[in-house]
Order: structure tokens, then sequence, then C-alpha cells
């Protein structure tokens, strides 16, 4: 969307946002003549995937919708829980009629949910799950945002060339999808690039204690700590390790890095000064030059009076991924609707994606945030 329509469309936006919020909401009496899409996401830490998304359906239906008629969004909160999630997607398909599902945010329930659309044979654009494993359900089944594959490997770089790390040790958060699967892609990628994983702990959700792990850390002073869990845990662990004495030093020194888990307002309310310094990836930022991406933080901005982040502009991609899909294909045929998903090039959103791979991980860049006081600070941007 460029800056001319930007101003024009501006000022009619706001005339469709109550009724397109009515859409959303309005998930009865649904038949097949409808055209609707399934947005599945968890309220509880991803509310504003839902934002995202109601604006890009408001942007879609003031636009003249899809074939002349409105687009529907029908909103089922998952709380977190995979198997909520399938069974979520499940009634969307199965007797909403729905002809995709955006979502989930996670990647356990999105690896889920693939299951179920690929069984149904209706597209899927995950939001903010990243691991390379949710695509591999089938044919189906897309990211929206960057693969783990392509996080860890910007981490490991960063790590490696621009800190000037030679050491890691890894702390994982034990039987989380995504976070075992991207501590196991930087250690790859940072090990490839010359460096050296000098240890390798774990711990479970719900944890409060992490000194043992940390002392074992301590012994081999690495230089840097990955550890691209959530909060409380994540937090709490930076804290105990400025405590943890290490050779020539009353605590542990090394800079902490994490991955897009860390991007949340529950994780920056949870961090003290400890972790000024530390570095995470992300898929978005509102410092942007782009004018497509302006356009996005513009209308958010005036619909919420807040700025948007990574989850709301996944929100918005994922559906207008969808919707830019079927006004290519000129149909909502479930096939069709998957070939032009695929075949996507040059899309400019509230992100960009260049194009989809052959694994349906879609080409786009990285960005680099720096933490400090309980704020992100914009490093860089990593293009792919």
């Amino acid at each position: 969307m460029h800056h001319r329509f930007f101003i024009v469309f501006s000022s009619v936006l706001l005339s469709f946002v109550l009724t397109s919020c009515d859409i959303v909401q309005n998930v009865i009496n649904s038949s097949e003549s409808r055209l609707q899409v399934g947005l599945i996401h968890s309220a509880d830490r991803r509310i504003s995937t839902k934002y995202g998304a109601q604006l890009a359906l408001a942007q879609i239906n003031a636009e003249g919708g899809i074939f002349g008629q409105p687009l529907y969004l029908l909103v089922r909160d998952s709380q977190g829980d995979a198997k909520s999630a399938a069974q979520a997607a499940e009634q969307l398909i199965s007797q909403q009629g729905v002809a995709a599902i955006i979502g989930p945010n996670f990647s356990g329930n999105a690896a889920q949910v693939a299951e179920v659309a690929q069984r149904l044979s209706t597209p899927m654009v995950a939001t903010t799950a990243t691991n390379p494993k949710v695509t591999a359900a089938g044919d189906f089944v897309f990211l929206a945002a960057f693969a783990d594959t392509f996080q860890g490997q910007v981490m490991a770089s960063f790590a490696r060339q621009q800190l000037k790390a030679r050491t890691v040790a890894l702390l994982i958060e034990k039987n989380n999808l995504y976070v075992e699967g991207l501590a196991q892609i930087f250690a790859e990628n940072f090990t490839n690039y010359g460096g050296r994983v000098v240890a390798e702990e774990t711990y479970t959700a719900g944890d409060t204690e992490f000194r043992a792990q940390l002392t074992t850390i301590a012994g081999q002073e690495p230089d840097i700590i990955f550890a691209p869990g959530f909060a409380p845990e994540v937090p709490l662990v930076v804290k105990q390790a400025r405590t943890i004495p290490q050779r020539n030093s009353s605590g542990i020194t090394a800079t902490f890095l994490g991955g897009d888990g860390w991007e949340s307002q529950n994780f920056l309310d949870s961090v003290d000064q400890e972790m000024n310094g530390s570095y995470f990836s992300s898929m978005f930022s509102t410092e942007t030059e782009k004018g497509e991406a302006l356009d996005f933080i513009k209308s958010y901005r005036s619909m919420y009076g807040i700025s948007p982040d990574k989850a709301a502009a996944m929100g918005y991609d994922a559906l207008k991924l969808v919707a830019t899909a079927m006004r290519r294909a000129g149909t909502a045929q479930k096939d069709a609707l998957r070939d032009e998903i695929a075949a996507t090039r040059g899309y400019e959103g509230a992100t960009s994606v260049w194009q989809y791979d052959q694994n349906r991980h879609p080409k786009k860049s990285a960005v680099i945030f720096r933490v400090n006081n309980g704020r992100l600070e914009f490093h860089q941007q990593i293009q792919p």
C-alpha cells in the first residue's frame, strides 16, 4: 500500500473498523456462501496477533472485500494449549467451513494445527511460529515469520562476527519445540563459524532456581550464553547469573543472547538492569523506512493508540497473504489458494516476503534488538 493510497484510505478506514470488529466476533450461522478465515491465537500472551489481523480485515473489506463480498474472521483462543488449538482448527474447518487458517502463535501449537490443516487440505499460515518442523506436515502449511533455520544462523553469525565470541554455553527449556530447536540450530551454526560450545544445561518451565546450572556454566567462562526461552525464567536466569562467581569476577560476565521469544511485554516487564547489553533477534521493528510498513504502523496506532509489535505484524501479514492469494487465484478453492500462497513474490506489508522456499518458509529479513533498562533498542536489520 503506497503513501498516496494511505492518505485516501485513512479517511475511510475508521468507518470500517466497528463493522470489521463485528465481523470478527460473529461466529454463528455461518454458511458455505460466506467467505471466512479462521484465526487461532493465544490471547493471554499474543493478543496483538488478533489486533493486527483485525486491522488487515478492516483494510481488506474497505477495499471491497474478496470477489466483491466481505471477508469474515472467526477467532479462537487456544490459551497456549496445543490440544485446544488443534480442536479449534478441526471445528473451524469441519464445522465453520473456513477457507484458510492463520496462526497459531507458538511452534508447539502450530505443529499440532498443521497436522489438522494438512489432513483437511486447508491452507494454513502460522503467525509467529518459527520452528521449521511446523511446515513438515505438508504442502498446505506455511509460515508468516522467518524459520529458525534463518534465525539461528543470524544470531550465530552475529555472535561470532560482531561480538567476537569464541565460546558459548546453552541454557535450554526442556520439552519446548521452539527453544530446543532454535538452540540446536544456533549451536550448529556457531560451530560452523569456528566457535565452540562449552556447556549445555537445561531447565523446566516454571523453575525459579538456576544456580546449579549457572555454576557449571561459570566454570567454563563462556563469552556468551544463548538462552532462547521465555519470561519469567530467562530474566531470573540472568539475574542469578550475575551473582555466580567466576574467575576474576563476582558474577558471570557473559553476554546473554536470545531469540524472538524474548519480544513480549511480559518479558520486558520482568527484566532488571542485569539484562542490559543482551541481544535477541525478531522479525519486525517500528524502526523501518519502507512505505508499506510505515503505513501499517500509522494505521495500527490510529486504530489502537499503541505501537504494533511482532505478533501484530504477523497477524496482519498472515491475513493479507491469504487475501492477496485469493485475489490472484480468483477463487477460494483450497488447492488454488495453496498454490497462490506458495507463488507469493515481493509481498510488502508490515514485513516483506520475497518468496517462499520449497519448505514453505518465507525469505525475509531479521531484526536484532538490544535490551537496555527494560526497553528494546533497535540494533540492526539482517537481510537473508
